[in-house]
Parts: C-alpha cells; sequence; structure tokens
C-alpha cells in the first residue's frame, strides 16, 4: 500500500507542511507543501528514522490527523500499522475530546504570537554574558507558553467520580505550546511572601454539646422525624422543603435530651434561654440566647475563639525594568520585548483561520498566554538561595515612556529610555509537597510542556 497524504497544510513551528502516512509500515511523515493534493514535496520528518519533539508533538496533538491515521489504519487490516508516536491514548483523547479540541483550534496561536523569529528567545542588555559556562551573571529568564486548563482532563476525561470524590481533582500542566523567552538582568528590588488565611472562629458549649449529639445520631434523629434515611433529612433541609414546624421539633428534641443529660443549674438556666430565643424567632422577634443571658444574669457563654485554617493563598510578584537601548538593534529588541509582554497577557480573540481576525467577532476569549519565571546562573542553573516561582499569569503590565519626566527620542521617535512594570500572580498555591517534588526536570528545559513545568526541588535550596 502506497503512502497516503493524511492532511495538508498543517502548521508546525510556523511553517505549513504535509502530513504523510503510510499504513504498512507505520510511517508518518511530514513534507513540505507543494500546493497540489496528491504530489510529494520534500520529505523533512519521519516518524521511522527521526526523532523531532517538535513534529511529533504537533502531530499528536492534531485531532484531524490522529483520526484520519486511525481510519487509515483499520481500512489496511491486518496490514495496518499504528505509528510508533502515536499511542491509542492519543487516538481515545482525539476522539473523547474532539468538540473542546475544537474549540481550542479557534484561539490557536497566530503567526504574530511566536516571538523573537526561528530561536524565539531575546535578552536586554543584547551584549550581556548569559547562559555561559563558568562565567555567566545572574539573570531572570522569562518564558511564555499557551495555556490549557490544568484539570479539565481530570474532572471530563475519565469517568471516575468515587476517586474525585475521595482523593480531590488532580492537577497537571497548565503550559501547552512554547511561545518563546526573554533574558533579564535580576531585578534590583527582589522579595518574596508566602501567606495563607487563618480566620477566628466560634464555638460555645452549647454548640459543641449539639454537635456531640448530633452526629452519632443522626441516622436515628432522621428517622424520628421523618421515618426516612439522612438523605431525605440532608436534602430536605438543604432544599428548604422541610417545614419550620418539623425543623422546631428535632431542635425542640435536642434541647430536651441536653437538659435531662445536663442535670444542673447550668442546663436549666442556658437551656431554656435558648428554648425562648427560638420561640421568639418563630414569631418573627430576633433576639440571641447570649444577650438574654446578659440582660438577666449579666453572663454570656464562653464563646470559646479560636484561629483556624482556612485556606491557602496566591502569591504576587513585581518587577521593574529600566531599558535603555544603546543602538538601533537594541532598540528594536527592546520594542519586541514590551510587546512580548503586553501581546502575551491579552485575552485571545479566535483566529483568522476561524474568521476571528479577519471578521472581529469572537463569540468566546480565550485564555491568555502563561508565564514562568526563574532565577538563573551560569551554565543556566538554578540559583538555590532565592525563592523558585511557580507558572503564572501575568495580571498588570505598565509602560513609562518618559521615565525622566520628558520625552526625550533618537531618530524616527524612539524613546531614549522606557520603565516597565511587571506583575504577575501565581496559577496556584505553594503546598508543602512542592518543597519534596524531585521528578520536574525544569532546570534547563526552556521549551519544556511536561512533568517538569513543576521545579526540582534540591535539598540545599531555598525552595518556594
Amino acid at each position: 500500500m502506497s503512502l497516503k497524504k493524511i492532511k495538508n497544510n498543517v502548521k508546525i513551528d510556523g511553517v505549513e507542511y504535509d502530513i504523510w502516512y503510510n499504513p504498512e509500515t507505520g510511517s508518518v511523515q511530514a513534507r513540505t507543501d507543494v500546493g497540489v493534493f496528491n504530489k510529494q514535496g520534500d520529505l523533512v520528518f519521519d516518524s521511522l528514522n527521526d526523532q523531532n519533539s517538535v513534529f511529533e508533538d504537533a502531530i499528536k496533538k492534531d485531532i484531524e490527523v490522529v483520526k484520519r491515521i486511525k481510519k487509515a489504519k483499520n481500512k489496511a487490516g491486518d496490514k495496518g500499522s499504528l505509528p510508533g508516536i502515536i499511542t491509542d491514548k492519543d487516538i481515545q483523547r482525539a476522539e473523547d475530546d474532539a468538540i473542546g479540541r475544537r474549540v481550542t483550534d479557534e484561539f490557536k496561536t497566530t503567526d504574530q504570537d511566536y516571538y523573537f523569529g526561528a530561536k524565539k528567545a531575546a535578552q536586554y542588555p543584547v551584549d550581556a554574558i548569559y547562559n555561559k559556562s563558568g562565567e555567566s551573571q545572574d539573570h531572570l529568564v522569562i518564558s511564555q507558553y499557551r495555556y490549557k486548563p490544568p484539570r479539565a482532563e481530570t474532572i471530563w476525561g475519565q469517568k471516575e467520580p468515587g476517586k474525585i470524590l475521595t482523593e480531590g481533582l488532580a492537577r497537571k500542566s497548565p503550559l501547552d505550546e512554547f511561545l518563546g523567552l526573554v533574558r533579564l538582568p535580576m531585578p534590583n528590588a527582589l522579595q518574596d511572601s508566602n501567606n495563607v488565611n487563618w480566620g477566628s472562629d466560634e464555638m460555645n458549649a452549647l454548640e459543641a454539646a449539639a454537635l456531640n449529639m448530633v452526629q452519632p445520631n443522626v441516622l436515628d434523629l432522621s428517622k424520628n422525624a421523618f421515618g426516612a434515611g439522612v438523605g431525605g433529612l440532608a436534602a430536605g433541609l438543604a432544599e428548604g422543603d422541610i417545614g419550620d414546624g418539623v425543623k422546631g421539633g428535632i431542635a425542640g428534641q435536642l434541647l430536651g435530651k441536653m437538659a435531662f443529660e445536663a442535670g444542673s443549674d447550668i442546663g436549666k438556666t442556658i437551656l431554656p434561654t435558648e428554648a425562648v430565643a427560638m420561640v421568639l424567632g418563630a414569631a418573627g422577634i430576633e433576639t440571641s440566647a447570649e444577650a438574654i443571658l446578659a440582660r438577666k444574669e449579666g453572663i454570656v457563654p464562653n464563646s470559646n475563639l479560636e484561629l483556624l485554617f482556612s485556606g491557602p493563598t496566591l502569591r504576587q510578584f513585581g518587577f521593574v525594568y529600566k531599558l535603555s537601548p544603546r543602538s538601533e538593534s537594541e532598540a528594536t529588541i527592546v520594542n519586541q520585548i514590551l510587546r512580548f509582554f503586553k501581546q502575551g497577557m491579552a485575552a485571545r480573540k479566535q483566529s483568522a483561520a476561524s474568521g476571528g481576525l479577519n471578521g472581529g467577532r469572537s463569540y468566546f476569549l480565550g485564555t491568555p498566554n502563561v508565564f514562568r519565571l526563574q532565577y538563573r546562573t551560569s551554565d543556566n542553573e538554578a540559583i538555590k538561595g532565592i525563592n523558585r516561582i511557580k507558572t503564572c499569569a501575568l495580571t498588570g503590565t505598565s509602560v513609562n515612556y518618559t521615565p525622566e519626566g520628558a520625552f526625550a527620542s533618537y531618530e524616527k521617535g524612539q524613546p531614549v529610555s522606557i520603565l516597565l512594570s511587571l506583575n504577575f500572580q501565581e496559577l496556584e498555591p505553594i503546598y508543602d509537597t512542592d518543597y519534596k517534588f524531585e521528578k520536574g526536570d525544569g532546570e534547563r528545559g526552556d521549551s519544556d510542556s511536561g512533568e517538569g513545568y513543576r521545579w526540582k526541588i534540591r535539598e540545599d535550596e531555598v525552595g518556594y
């Protein structure tokens, strides 16, 4: 069986190729686009002989290519061979996620989203010694990626509601396609602030006693009230279908049992007061048992005030750079760096292929690109004495084109100096397990979008 064209005009790394497939050998090829459907262009990539992650990832991520390869393989029958770079999981994902991928493709990266040409990298100053062995100056690397929902596969992927309920939601990499990076000098102001939310909470003895009684006997309590199980009680309370009289009856049972077990002056003082407050509340008179006790006895229940953990927070980072180009070529780099950040943080409209750019219409807006930041030193290694930063959203970019208080420019109006302010916020909180993570390889992989998006933390590092 001869080589068959699967799809034409597939854009890979900014260049369009035709994808060919031989079901007998399992070979998938990328050839130059010659504009004629059945004519073969020059061979650029062959899955049987070449290893190129850029081509492999592009082929696997193209849902139409994967589906057509499967169809051609099935037509070949016993002679059909699945390409080694495409797994059954890739085929299943393509079939299950067809709608989602079609929506994603409508917001796909356009030509202008690939920054700084083929190298996809820029630096300021242009003559700075970055990324050299033994003599490199410390610097900040900011990489830009397309965003993908990190929890979508867990929720809408395999049907595992029980596992989600008992173990929680798994989070995967939010990084999709690598778009480019910028190397900048170390900021003059370096600091981080790790915070978590704690809040005050109160529980008096009456509330604690009620919880103590209800929790082990909630099944009996619900059966006595409704002749049903806990599910009926919980559902009724949640939906508001249980009458106030029934709720009052449950509360009355609870108070009566507590009063009997208390058997003391305290039980005779506090519980009747709570019952009075309930009766008044049913009559539309709002007053609390605490207020009745304070007015009658001059006492209030001990609230047992305590500070309780309520959740993590998301860290924010701000950087300010003064960029003063010293030549025309460096001015071009500065302008491109400004665009790198300003365009990357913008909400995405539909691509030209979907008519969004040409027609100006876009029913939905895609998530802006995201960024990964790391302080590095010689040999492109992470600086162990400074904090790590998780994947961030760029929430604000501010550019002052007159930092000296008056406009000054070179020929053709190029500003002599600009002040760039960047505000980032991490996409996920910091957890204790992040300090123990050893699987990531995010030290060197500028285009890494797999498991290595999480930094490997060594024992002698500050960590996050």
